[in-house]
């Protein structure tokens, strides 16, 4: 049978891909051989990137909030966040959230993506500041990765080279807006640079099978 794999490019702080995961639940319930797969795509650089004029972060994190809430609607999964302080003056970036995914694959293949999933939930869930190292070591303690070995790919530049390939095939494929997902079947595969639902994806994936 030919493998099914889904490489959604995406960041850990994005609310779009919380709201996803009932849909990819659904997709494998459907399609039982599939995997998924994640590129870090590193949303923010620089919160000033999205800031409007005159805005300090504290007014764009307020907005931010009212932003991931209006996304409930896309999985039905809860959001509130009344009290969101993800950036701040010395935490610009979601640099660090994307580095960690990076520096918890090395140290441990096999729980990467589970804890890929509770930095996710630690961010739009919990409503931690994420950007902060502090509470991602919280996450890697909490999955069972160990923090040695995690601490040692964050800085040691092994993390950054492994991002710096995720973002190059962002690159590539001319990915401009997020999430974006590659799906592949066999040797068959397409690119979608926009959010879509269980039954596009099913669409899609058919498509796929029978050409």
């Amino acid at each position: 049978m030919d493998r099914l794999i889904i490489t959604t490019f995406t960041d850990p702080m994005m609310g779009l891909t919380y709201e996803c995961e009932p849909i990819y639940d659904k997709l494998k319930v459907r399609y039982p051989q599939i995997e998924f797969r994640w590129v870090m795509s590193l949303l923010v650089r620089d919160v000033s990137d999205f800031m409007l004029p005159n805005e300090t972060i504290e007014q764009y994190n307020k907005r931010l909030a009212r932003i991931y809430e209006s996304e409930q609607s896309i999985g039905g999964l809860p959001i509130s966040m009344p009290d969101l302080h993800l950036f701040d003056e010395q935490h610009r970036s979601s640099l660090p959230l994307n580095l960690a995914y990076k520096a918890a694959q090395l140290a441990d293949v096999d729980r990467a993506d589970e804890f890929l999933k509770n930095l996710r939930h630690a961010t739009i869930v919990d409503v931690l500041p994420t950007t902060h190292f502090d509470e991602i070591l919280k996450v890697v303690h909490s999955t069972g990765i160990d923090e040695d070995r995690f601490i040692q790919h964050y800085n040691d530049g092994s993390a950054k080279a492994e991002l710096e390939k995720d973002l190059a095939l962002v690159r590539e494929l001319n990915i401009r807006t997020l999430p974006a997902y590659l799906i592949r079947y066999g040797e068959k595969a397409v690119v979608v640079r926009s959010l879509i639902d269980f039954e596009n994806f099913v669409s899609i994936i058919e498509q796929l099978k029978e050409d």
